[in-house]
């Protein structure tokens, strides 16, 4: 783990804005302090036409699920690699490299390349996320996954969190013509460049599109079983999910299982600073939600989402679950862990989340003011990874993998939590 030695104040100030599910955090006006954010990874490099695509590995022979967990070891490899489960991590276009150089293999049976954007006529965009997914470092991703037993697939995006993006989702759900052709060129581009499924990444699904959804689903279904059987299909929901219809979107002719977003239940918008994923206490949580899929599928047909990051509010005092002064801004795990080093860490036994406190001026003759800030921390993950495993759920995922800035804790307890047999951490 890479150790930040900076001064309260500019931790402080360090914002990261966040897609898949997350906010796009604004520093918090009142504060005057420059924001740093984290140097982004090299842009991978473009090629002007699509790049020949890597040979897939051959798939291993199946292994027999155990009764109790009745997967299609087909399309979720995790058992043939020594793991007790799936884990799934996301990896925006800037983690490429991180995820080549850095992560650790032995413990991630899929890697979701996030993303490709669906346009409102259901064609793939050419843009920023395609010219990454065409590149000689895509190229490497795919190759070194393969040749360690790890699935990659791609992410289809449709946000709808703005009335702009919401008017395209509505056209391209509301067209039976586009679904079909956001279906096909979707398994086009699977089978074209050797991957092995697809996530579905609509959030969330506008008001009266929840039966055209579904249909996308179970065409998307149709289209990858004609390119060949055994491809990997999810889609991922927010934690209310009522937009969806789940029960209705899993199955034999649908997808293999719902991603439970398993964050982002607080943040800018919230009056009382707390955990982001709660497992507990008096609001709604991460148990409540998966307690509400588990009455329309199966508890092997859900994983939960992770959050590597965290959220620092200013706060009226620096008492637990203080009354939020302003939106506040998120933060990832690795800078988390630097500011909790310099200010200090407890734990929340009821949410089960780190948080910590501070008093801070923003400049010489501004008032003192606290701050708080939540995240999920070694002991959290490995609460939920536990709570997971005894629900007898498919599995877990991260959103995202680089925000660990490199091997550390978070590491470790997902690899005792999910490998059968400790081994050395393969690079």
């Amino acid at each position: 783990m890479h150790t930040l030695r900076r001064p309260i104040a500019v931790l402080l100030a360090t914002a990261v804005v966040f897609v898949a599910g997350c906010e796009t955090g604004e520093p918090l006006t009142a504060v005057a302090l420059p924001v740093q954010s984290p140097a982004p990874s090299p842009s991978p490099r473009p090629t002007a036409r699509p790049t020949a695509s890597p040979t897939p590995s051959p798939t291993p022979s199946p292994v027999p699920s155990p009764p109790d967990v009745p997967y299609d070891p087909a399309k979720f490899g995790f058992r043939a690699k020594g793991m007790s489960g799936e884990i799934i991590v996301f990896m925006p276009v800037g983690q490429i490299q991180y995820a080549i150089d850095e992560m650790d293999w032995d413990v991630v049976s899929t890697v979701a390349f996030f993303s490709l954007e669906a346009g409102r006529d259901g064609a793939i965009l050419k843009d920023n996320g395609w010219r990454a997914w065409i590149s000689p470092r895509m190229d490497t991703l795919i190759a070194k996954a393969h040749a360690n037993g790890t699935k990659v697939v791609m992410s289809l995006e449709r946000f709808s969190w703005s009335p702009g993006q919401t008017r395209l989702t509505r056209a391209l759900l509301g067209s039976a013509a586009a679904r079909e052709r956001l279906a096909r060129e979707a398994a086009a581009e699977v089978a074209r460049r050797g991957v092995d499924g697809v996530n579905v990444d609509f959030e969330p699904i506008p008001s009266g599109r929840k039966a055209e959804f579904t249909d996308f689903v179970r065409r998307l279904r149709r289209a990858l079983d004609d390119q060949r059987p055994g491809y990997q299909l999810t889609f991922s929901v927010i934690g209310h999910h009522g937009s969806y219809d789940v029960g209705a979107s899993v199955g034999p002719d649908a997808a293999d299982a719902v991603y439970l977003m398993g964050y982002h239940y607080s943040g800018t918008f919230s009056k009382v600073a707390g955990s982001n994923a709660p497992m507990g206490g008096p609001r709604y949580d991460v148990a409540d939600t998966v307690k509400k899929l588990l009455k329309s599928v199966e508890p092997h047909e859900i994983i939960v989402g992770v959050p590597y990051y965290g959220h620092v509010w200013p706060t009226a005092n620096g008492k637990l679950n203080a009354r939020t002064l302003g939106g506040g801004y998120d933060m990832p795990y690795e800078r988390a862990v630097a500011l909790g080093r310099q200010i200090g860490l407890r734990y929340d036994k009821v949410q089960q989340v780190a948080w910590g406190r501070v008093q801070q001026r923003t400049c010489r003759t501004c008032p003192l003011r606290w701050y708080q800030l939540y995240f999920d921390d070694h002991r959290a993950i490995a609460h939920k990874w536990a709570w997971i495993k005894a629900q007898k759920l498919l599995g877990g995922g991260v959103w995202t993998i680089g925000y660990e800035g490199g091997r550390g804790a978070l590491t470790e307890v997902m690899r005792k939590a999910f490998l059968y047999a400790e081994a050395p951490a393969a690079r």
